[in-house]
C-alpha cells in the first residue's frame, strides 16, 4: 500500500519536474553533499547522509528558493582497482562480502573484475535507491 503511494507521488514529482532547477528570478541556492564512492551497496549511513540535505533542499524550496541539488560519484580509482583485483584472485572473503552483504548476484561477480564495471554497477544502484527514497535531486546534472 505505502509503496503505491510513494510511487504515485514520485511520478507526480517527476512529471512536474519539481526538482529540476533552471535559471529564473528567484533567489538561488546550490546545495551539495559529499558524493558517494560507489564501490559497494548503500547502507543506513548513506541514508542519513543524503536525507539531511534533502530535507533542507525541500525546506528552502518551500521558502521560495530556486534550489539546485545535484548528485555525482566520487571515484579516485585505487579502492575499486583493489576490489577488482581481489575478485579476480577469487578471494573468498571478498566474494562472500559482495555476494552476501552487497547483494551482487553470483553470476555478476566475475564482471566485478573490471573496476569500471564496479563503478557503473554501484552508481546505477545508488541512483535507483536514491530515486526510490524520493530524494529531490536534479538528476540532469549527474
Amino acid at each position: 500500500m505505502s509503496e503505491n503511494i510513494e510511487k504515485k507521488w514520485q511520478k507526480k514529482w517527476a512529471d512536474a519536474k519539481l526538482f529540476e532547477s533552471n535559471p529564473d528570478e528567484r533567489e538561488k541556492l546550490f546545495l551539495t553533499v559529499a558524493f558517494p564512492y560507489p564501490s559497494g551497496a548503500m547502507h543506513i549511513g548513506h541514508g542519513r547522509t543524503y536525507t539531511v540535505p534533502d530535507v533542507y533542499a525541500r525546506f528552502k524550496r518551500m521558502e521560495g528558493y530556486n534550489v539546485l541539488f545535484p548528485m555525482a560519484w566520487h571515484v579516485t580509482g585505487a579502492p575499486v582497482i583493489g576490489i577488482a583485483d581481489r575478485i579476480k584472485r577469487k578471494d573468498p572473503w571478498t566474494l562472500d562480502l559482495y555476494e552476501r552483504v552487497h547483494g551482487v548476484p553470483k553470476e555478476t561477480l566475475p564482471k566485478l573484475e573490471d573496476p569500471e564495471y564496479i563503478v557503473k554497477y554501484f552508481s546505477t544502484e545508488y541512483h535507483e535507491v536514491m530515486e526510490e527514497m524520493g530524494y529531490s535531486i536534479d538528476w540532469r546534472r549527474e
